[in-house]
């Protein structure tokens, strides 16, 4: 502290005690009036004594919901816990977040077609898909007759199959009733948004012991402890990251009822995903105190290479989890950039099995080749993964801009790894949104 600023502090002192009813609290404030802003960016986890702070829903299962967002209490949170912090200083908080009704509950269950169902021996149309102008009504009553020669009146089924609607690729789940003669369609469920595996009779009773005599689950034998023996053996060549949602029965009470969980293997066990997800998000400290700061920020994972790998327009010829054009690698979590190594594989024929990036590395050379691969990752794979993310984004929230900031990894020749961040904003809503790369 320089020569001035101890003599301005000496008559402050004098002041407030020779002048003042209260002459501590004036101290203080005059004090704190002197001390530069203090900001600075933090991360911080809330903890019990958080939740415990706010009655009902959010203490009794020390987490937020859809109806009681962390934005409306993070910021109280903030101020007690942070006094220090002033103007320019940001959080980014992590917190407990309950799915009221998390999306897995709207899988799709019944018999999903395969690509021989789609072939000639099955309702024989080309790309594995229906459309609006072949649809499916058009073919399944045929195709179900075929499938369920053995079917009563009255019995009802349920076939997921592929439907291209917009230029997407899209599950639908349509329902059936066989009248003895002709199945007859009851209802359509468009883009479900997943397909689950309902146990059989067969599997409660390879059980054994108490699942199997009474066909249910229950609180002395609980699912978790029985399902992932089941998904192992239902799916033993699964990768880590895989993911099953799974509909059983289970006694609660006094009745039995349907439940629907969803499962992941870690590469060694399905572990069960709780209905309480770890959620962050970033506050700032503005001329009004803390507020939510709507940035989005994420590390890519397994499932969104493996987005990017299946509606890659250039797909592997023997691996679904890769695709050519984009060179999302689903099993390696990357995107695979490698000239030399991948991206310039020819087929059988000798031609490059990406004919447009084989064309620029032939007459611009591999710098030019290597730009274009990272363009149709920022400029136009990612913007699609946003869209399949965030189905619901908005431009503002709360008057702020939405900015989706997106961290990912190359593999390059030579074994070079980058981990590179793409920034976007939201500029448009709607069915998809908008989004534009500004960085």
């Amino acid at each position: 502290m320089n020569t001035i600023k101890k003599l301005l502090l000496i008559l402050v002192l004098m002041a407030a005690l020779f002048s003042a009813c209260d002459p501590n609290r004036e101290l203080y404030d005059l004090l704190d009036d002197m001390q530069d802003p203090h900001n600075e960016g933090i991360e911080y986890t809330l903890v019990e004594a958080d939740y415990t702070r706010f009655p009902g829903f959010i203490r009794d299962n020390l987490a937020f919901n859809d109806t009681l967002p962390a934005m409306d209490f993070v910021p109280d949170i903030l101020k007690v816990r942070f006094v220090t912090l002033r103007q320019e200083s940001s959080a980014m908080v992590t917190y407990n977040h309950f799915l009221i009704h998390p999306l897995w509950w709207d899988a799709g269950f019944g018999y999903e077609m395969t690509e021989e169902d789609y072939g000639e021996d099955g309702v024989n149309i080309d790309g594995n898909a229906f459309t609006e102008n072949n649809p499916a009504k058009n073919h399944l009553p045929s195709f179900l007759r075929i499938l369920f020669p053995g079917a009563d009146e009255g019995d009802i089924v349920h076939i997921i199959y592929n439907f291209i609607t917009e230029g997407e690729t899209i599950k639908n789940l349509d329902k059936y009733e066989f009248n003895g003669q002709i199945w007859i369609w009851q209802e359509t469920i468009s883009d479900i948004p997943y397909v689950g595996y309902e146990l059989t009779a067969e599997d409660y009773e390879n059980f054994g012991g108490t699942v199997a005599r009474f066909g249910n689950f229950s609180e002395s034998y609980p699912p978790e402890t029985h399902l992932p023996v089941l998904l192992k053996n239902l799916f033993p060549f699964a990768l880590e990251g895989a993911e099953q949602v799974v509909k059983y029965r289970y006694r609660d009470g006094s009745q039995v009822v349907n439940r629907i969980d969803k499962y992941e293997f870690d590469g060694t066990h399905w572990i069960k995903i709780p209905y309480i997800e770890e959620r962050s998000e970033q506050y700032i400290f503005g001329a009004l105190g803390w507020a939510f700061d709507p940035t989005v920020t994420f590390q890519m994972g397994w499932s969104d290479y493996m987005y990017l790998a299946e509606i890659d327009p250039i797909p592997h010829e023997t691996f679904s989890d890769f695709g050519y054009y984009y060179g999302a690698s689903a099993f390696f979590r990357n995107f695979d950039i490698r000239l030399i190594g991948r991206r310039l594989n020819k087929d059988d024929d000798g031609n490059y099995r990406d004919p447009q990036l084989g064309e620029i590395y032939e007459n611009e050379g591999s710098e030019a080749a290597m730009d274009e691969m990272l363009r149709r990752i920022k400029e136009e794979g990612i913007i699609l993964l946003l869209q399949h993310k965030f189905p619901d984004a908005t431009p503002q929230v709360g008057g702020i801009d939405v900015h989706y900031i997106v961290h990912f990894e190359t593999f390059a020749d030579n074994w070079v790894r980058n981990y590179p961040v793409a920034e976007y904003i939201c500029v448009a809503a709607g069915n998809p949104p908008q989004f534009e790369l500004i960085e």
